[in-house]
């Protein structure tokens, strides 16, 4: 495939400005009167631009200044005139030196008000000072060209933001308030009108997690058709490519996760859930999750969250006992002396908690264990508390150990 022009100019190392004034000299499409107009425009114009970024009185700044307007004219030629040298030519004649430079900076500011991410939120910004200071001395047309496709791609995926998250019941001020990121809305959006149904909404963990529960029961065939029969055919054109995009997603990276069915739902929506817009509040009844995401995790806790009872369950995890989260203080000496016998493995413990406890509780759970353990190792194996005295103290403040007679 031949490159085009525009490609062909975009690589070219000399400034743009150079090339079209070298073409149009011989090409004689420029006269030699123009020639020393711009001779005479440019040192008025450095010593402007010198001014605005730096000191006209400075050589450093000087020279600084002539690279920003041959490279703001540059960017102005190269852009306006795809490329071409003949129509670039015939703009370096039919204008002044000046507005070309002051062409390139309108691009440049227009550039600097384009979203630079693609949040819907109100985009806090430098001082667009700052920005053409920086963007004024970049020598490859490339790098212009690379931002603003991104920061137009920005845009485009925002209004979907704002658009979709209407499919979810969210009004574009909770949505800037929130600074949420646009292609999480959409995405979003997408997975609850797909596998939920056209009304299906997602506001929290808890219904995203029952949602990923019923596309996994699916079956191949049944999600496939799921995604076929999707009816997009109310979203506007401008956005079906972001949607298309976000569709393939879907299907490369989130549901090839929900393959494995032994894998725990936990899992899956600590997985997944950074990628979509969950709303913006905690869980509102953190059982009820956990008993959604985690059974194993629910029938040994019995709903119990606090410390001792959970340090109770991973002393008895440990030591291979029956689970429990309450101890009689019979069960915890038989506990004390096979750890003495046989060792105190509490790397069982952190099994169980990686492999069946709710994936936000994890870190803090293991952090709670391990300073336990840490603790409890200096009276557990003490071989001097022939009594278990020091032992059954310990485990009496750091667990529920029943005394005898209760």
């Amino acid at each position: 495939m031949t490159a085009s022009v525009y490609d062909i100019a975009l690589i070219d190392n000399r400034p743009f400005f150079e090339s079209a004034l070298r073409y149009g000299v011989q090409k004689a499409i420029i006269a030699s009167s123009k020639i020393a107009a711009i001779e005479a425009e440019a040192p008025k114009g450095m010593v402007q631009i010198a001014e605005a970024f730096g000191s006209k009185y400075l050589r450093p700044e000087i020279e600084l200044a002539r690279k920003r307007i041959v490279n703001l004219a540059s960017l102005y030629l190269i852009e306006t005139s795809k490329g071409d040298l003949e129509l670039a030519a015939k703009l370096i004649r039919d204008n002044t030196f000046l507005s070309l430079s002051r062409g390139g900076s309108g691009l440049l500011k227009a550039l600097f008000a384009m979203p630079e991410y693609a949040l819907l939120g109100r985009e806090t910004k430098g001082k667009v000072e700052d920005f053409l200071d920086a963007w004024s001395l970049k020598e490859k047309p490339q790098e212009y060209r690379n931002a603003l496709e991104h920061r137009q791609l920005n845009a485009v995926e925002i209004e979907a933001g704002y658009w979709f998250g209407e499919w979810l019941g969210l009004t574009p001020s909770y949505l800037q308030d929130e600074d949420v990121e646009a292609v999480g809305v959409v995405r979003t959006a997408l997975l609850a009108h797909m596998f939920g149904g056209p009304d299906a909404t997602i506001e929290n963990q808890i219904q995203f997690a029952t949602l990923l529960e019923s596309i996994r029961a699916m079956t191949p065939a049944k999600r496939n058709k799921a995604l076929a029969s999707a009816d997009l055919s109310d979203v506007p054109p401008k956005f079906l490519p972001v949607v298309q995009r976000i569709i393939d997603e879907i299907k490369q990276h989130d549901l090839p996760l929900l393959q494995n069915k032994t894998t725990p739902l936990a899992q899956l929506v600590f997985a997944l859930k950074e990628r979509y817009y969950l709303g913006d509040h905690e869980i509102e009844d953190t059982s009820e999750y956990d008993a959604l995401v985690s059974k194993e995790w629910t029938r040994l806790t019995k709903g119990k969250t606090d410390v001792d009872s959970l340090m109770t369950l991973f002393l008895c995890i440990s030591a291979g006992a029956p689970p429990k989260t309450t101890l009689t203080e019979k069960a915890a000496k038989t506990i004390i002396k096979q750890f003495r016998n046989e060792g105190f493995d509490h790397a069982l413990a952190i099994a169980w908690i990686k492999e069946s406890a709710p994936h936000e509780k994890q870190e803090g759970l293991l952090e709670d264990w391990n300073n336990f353990v840490e603790e409890a190792n200096q009276y557990l194996l003490d071989d001097w508390d022939t009594y278990l005295t020091g032992a059954i103290r310990f485990l009496t403040m750091h667990c529920h150990i029943q005394k005898a007679g209760k």
